[in-house]
């Protein structure tokens, strides 16, 4: 087990344009590895006389890209953008160039095999991006919630964090431009601002009163270990650094705190999303070492983990380890907890390299007492390419036997964020989502939509009138004004171009947002709303 003690020396977002896509096929340059040792032992896969090059490309991937990650299909890019911007991503990762043919057979054989593997992803993709699916359609008509705009530091914000604190009904944003931690009032005034050292994507309250906060490090891909876990006091309305407590990631972008051992002090999981390499990103938990420091220890030592959680899934007494992961082998991680520090790896949800997960949130969406799960996946940073289909808002049910089963889908185009609650109060739980890669062509309504719950996951989707105004990359929800239901804050950010109009652009430098609230009016006006 990978360990190193951090002693503190008195120390969501998912705010990235993340390479998720192109570092999860980083995986497939391993097929170059995976190539030569087997050609320089005669293991070629068995060949047909009659096989054709695209059966031959399609074998060679079955077997080589598998290892890896799930076999990426052909159908979830069209055949332009697997040749225009996946090819060239991968050809420079992979070292392609390095390769002469005229210096060896094996070289020869394997940049003949590297070939048949990207015509049969050319030849077999459709011409154009296969359409999303049938979904409720997204009326702009929602009277739940009236939209208010604080005039928070417009056009200087880069949103990678917005909290509501129920408690003392403020606001927290995190500001990647000024490296801040602003906190604002009830109606989005601003109070006060404590600088950072980098920038803050997570920001959790622990028991004693004081905070943890994450910080990035470095938004843009990045591979320096620059991220760092600090505990921030009170004095006032002003947060406070005190010390990092935990030091030397590489772009942490969220932590959950527990005791997972069982002796009365609270751990910390940390998901440090990391780059490319290997050896930057990781999933781990920090053991508190009788308050002097954290032992840590790694559960999966890959890059790409993008949410944490900890719940006791098959009530034993003991938490158990939740992880949303992106990059390669994609999907839901669970780590069971055996005791004595012993956790178990399962992967009951399991996803493309090309998925783009980025959201989750553990809740009991049918009331069953097992906990269910709600992922967003919709990343799509790295270049610019069609909507992708499977992008959307999924809930997952939990049998109580560790497995869990797809029972809702909700398309929804580069899907960035996503929030369950009662926010009708009429007994069940709604769907807060937001897009930070809509399809601004055909339907920017995807930019914020609620799914009002019907009842047996059935949901009518709605948002708010001129909801494309900003690019929403963080929401929080919570009581914002203490009047006993849920209220929204979208927090903003302008800085990729991917996927928009040039008038939106225009726009958004002109007008632009960074935050919006969004005030739940359902005790406001004194009665229900149907929507």
């Amino acid at each position: 087990m990978n360990k190193a003690v951090f002693i503190g020396t008195g120390s969501s977002i998912l705010a990235v344009m993340a390479i998720r896509f192109a570092a999860a096929l980083l995986a497939m340059s391993l097929l170059l590895l995976l190539l030569m040792p087997s050609v320089c032992a005669g293991e070629e896969p068995a060949k047909s006389g009659k096989q054709t090059e695209t059966e031959r490309g399609r074998e060679l991937s079955e077997r080589y890209c598998s290892v890896c990650h799930i076999q990426p299909k052909p159908d979830e890019h069209d055949a332009a953008t697997w040749r225009k911007h996946v090819f060239p991503l991968m050809h420079r990762n992979a070292r392609m160039s390095e390769l002469d043919p005229s210096r060896s057979e094996e070289e020869r054989e394997a940049l003949s095999q590297w070939r048949l593997v990207w015509e049969y992803y050319f030849q077999t993709a459709p011409v154009k991006a296969i359409p999303q699916g049938r979904r409720a359609p997204i009326h702009r008509d929602l009277k739940l919630f009236a939209i208010e705009d604080p005039q928070y530091r417009r056009q200087i914000c880069y949103a990678t964090m917005v909290k509501i604190d129920p408690e003392t009904q403020q606001i927290y944003v995190g500001n990647a431009l000024t490296r801040s931690l602003d906190v604002l009032n009830k109606n989005g005034k601003g109070m006060a601002s404590t600088k950072v050292d980098s920038t803050l994507t997570d920001l959790i309250r622990l028991p004693d009163g004081s905070w943890l906060g994450t910080q990035i490090g470095m938004v843009v891909p990045d591979d320096r270990p620059l991220g760092r876990i600090t505990l921030f006091t009170r004095k006032g309305i002003q947060f406070v650094q005190v010390r990092d407590v935990i030091t030397g990631l590489v772009r942490p972008i969220e932590c959950a705190v527990g005791d997972l051992t069982g002796n009365g002090a609270p751990d910390i999981v940390v998901c440090s999303y990391g780059n490319l390499t290997g050896v930057s990103g990781k999933l781990a938990w920090y053991e508190n070492i009788d308050g002097a420091g954290y032992e840590e220890h790694v559960l999966l030592d890959k890059p790409g983990s993008t949410r944490c959680g900890l719940v006791d899934y098959n009530k034993d007494g003991k938490l158990d380890i939740v992880a949303l992961v992106a990059q390669a082998k994609e999907g839901v991680y669970i780590y069971r907890n055996e005791g004595n520090g012993d956790f178990t790896e399962l992967r009951p949800i399991k996803n493309s390299p090309t998925w783009g997960n980025v959201g989750m949130q553990i809740t009991d969406f049918n009331r069953d007492g097992h906990p269910d799960i709600l992922t967003a996946n919709g990343d799509m940073g790295d270049f610019d390419c069609p909507p992708k289909r499977y992008h959307g808002i999924r809930i997952y049910l939990n049998d109580g036997k560790w497995n869990f089963t797809e029972a809702f889908f909700y398309p929804l185009n580069g899907a960035y964020d996503v929030k369950a609650a009662d926010f009708d109060q009429d007994g069940d739980l709604d769907i807060a989502a937001i897009s930070f890669f809509p399809d601004y062509d055909r339907c920017p309504e995807e930019s914020f939509v609620y799914l009002e719950n019907r009842g047996n996951l059935v949901f009518d989707a709605h948002t708010f009138t001129d909801c494309e105004r900003g690019r929403w990359l963080t929401m929080g929800i919570g009581d914002l004004d203490g009047d006993g239901d849920i209220d929204i804050v979208l927090g903003a950010a302008y800085m990729t171009p991917f996927r928009t109009t040039a008038e939106l652009q225009e726009r958004w430098k002109k007008e632009g947002p960074s935050l919006l609230i969004l005030r739940n009016n359902l005790r406001a006006e004194g009665q229900n709303q149907t929507r």
